[in-house]
């Protein structure tokens, strides 16, 4: 005889179906359509905000950029602002030190600890210096401006302008 002829083994068959078909009763958790619109404001990363021109050295050729900085990158500056090359050297708590190369003579460092000296080799003289720029002090080197604006363990957000 077939199983389903028999009245009770179908009623238990569809008892133990049924059972196995049930739904929780708790709701699940249900992730958002779409990806909510990001804040407004400056974006951060772990380690701090990030910098409008992100590691693009080369935006800062004409001392207008906001660049993340290592030790060990350097800065070729526009020759019109008496600087040719920024190097950025340690980055300490107290702040990132900074070596620079420019014209003899032309050389201008104002509101950071450092120093400027004069070189001739070969009658082809040149300035070179070193200045430490630490976070939210602003410094100047002839007609450009340097803001420091984030320093964290081995990165920092370095901000030149113009003028």
């Amino acid at each position: 005889m077939p199983i389903l002829a028999r009245p009770a083994a179908t009623a238990f068959l569809l008892i133990v179906l049924t059972g196995c078909a049930t739904t929780p009763t708790t709701p699940a958790a249900r992730l958002p359509a779409s990806p909510s619109a990001p804040a407004a404001g400056p974006q951060e990363t772990p380690a701090g905000p990030r910098a409008a021109d992100g590691r693009e050295l080369s935006s800062c050729e004409d001392a207008d950029c906001e660049i993340e900085i290592r030790a060990g990158d350097e800065l070729t500056i526009d020759k019109r602002f008496g600087v040719r090359r920024l190097t950025i050297g340690a980055l300490e708590p107290d702040g990132a030190r900074i070596t620079l190369r420019g014209s003899a003579g032309k050389l201008s460092v104002q509101g950071m600890k450092g120093g400027i000296s004069s070189n001739c080799v070969n009658g082809r003289c040149r300035d070179e210096g070193e200045l430490v720029l630490a976070p939210g002090e602003t410094g100047r080197i002839n007609d450009m401006r340097l803001d420091l604006t984030h320093l964290s363990g081995d990165r920092a957000v370095l901000r030149l302008t113009p003028g």
